[in-house]
């Protein structure tokens, strides 16, 4: 069997293990753990469990173990979007479970899983022409001092890169516009050697306005934050020959 259909099968296994698992009676779901431990025995090989989310994985280890209790917990938490923290070691993400014990470190291993976490809380024009942008960013469950958070302008070739915090997740900067053209924001969060970039603007805090229109700029939110200013037309040449002309006259 190939590691592709041995991942499809675990991955359809471990499926029932949601809202379903926990409306049954614990009798039962302790009947359906056993079997799925059977089920699973040649299965989950290193190969396949990389390619599993973490919540399979995690699944995987409390029925291999029989831990009905904290499968229940892990599911119930999932459901309700609650997360455990995470620690950063040697570049790499671990997720910490404190009711769990013994977890491997490939199960609790999360770094090609985490992100930017990023809301965009306000835009306002400044009297200057800079646009005010207010927002909070941080790697998801990494919980860390001295973060770095940059936004940064492309278009195109062309990059412009704005620091705009080195400590806490919220952040408010004013940002000079960028040179003609349309601009993709995105947001750049660094900590402890961990460096994870999004698109920005696509999460909006509650009761966010955008900003009143303002001549030669667009801003777009329809999918991210996208900035396009328009080429400033120069002013024409002052016809000073004509106005002598005019006055010989």
């Amino acid at each position: 069997m190939t590691t592709t259909s041995t991942l499809s099968i675990t991955r359809e296994i471990l499926r029932v293990y949601d809202q379903r698992f926990l409306e049954v009676e614990p009798p039962v779901r302790r009947q359906v753990v056993t079997a799925t431990k059977g089920m699973l025995g040649g299965l989950l090989t290193a190969e396949v469990r990389q390619e599993l989310p973490e919540g399979a994985r995690l699944r995987a280890f409390c029925i291999e173990n029989e831990l009905f209790e904290e499968l229940e917990r892990l599911i119930a938490d999932e459901l309700a979007g609650r997360k455990e923290g995470a620690v950063v070691v040697g570049g790499r993400v671990y997720a910490v479970y404190p009711y769990l014990r013994g977890v491997p470190r490939q199960d609790a291993d999360i770094t090609d899983e985490v992100g930017v976490e990023h809301v965009l809380s306000g835009l306002v024009w400044e009297r200057s022409g800079r646009l005010r942008v207010s927002g909070r960013a941080a790697i998801s469950r990494v919980q860390a001092r001295n973060q770095v958070v940059q936004l940064i302008l492309r278009d195109g070739d062309e990059t412009v890169i704005h620091p705009v915090s080195t400590e806490g997740e919220e952040f408010e900067y004013s940002l000079e516009l960028p040179g003609t053209g349309l601009w993709t924001v995105d947001v750049e969060v660094t900590v402890l050697g961990l460096r994870r970039t999004a698109l920005f603007g696509t999460t909006r805090a509650n009761g966010f306005k955008p900003p009143k229109p303002r001549e030669g700029v667009t801003l777009d939110l329809s999918d991210g934050l996208w900035i396009g200013v328009e080429s400033t037309p120069l002013p024409e040449p002052r016809r000073f020959w004509e106005f002598g002309r005019s006055r010989r006259g």
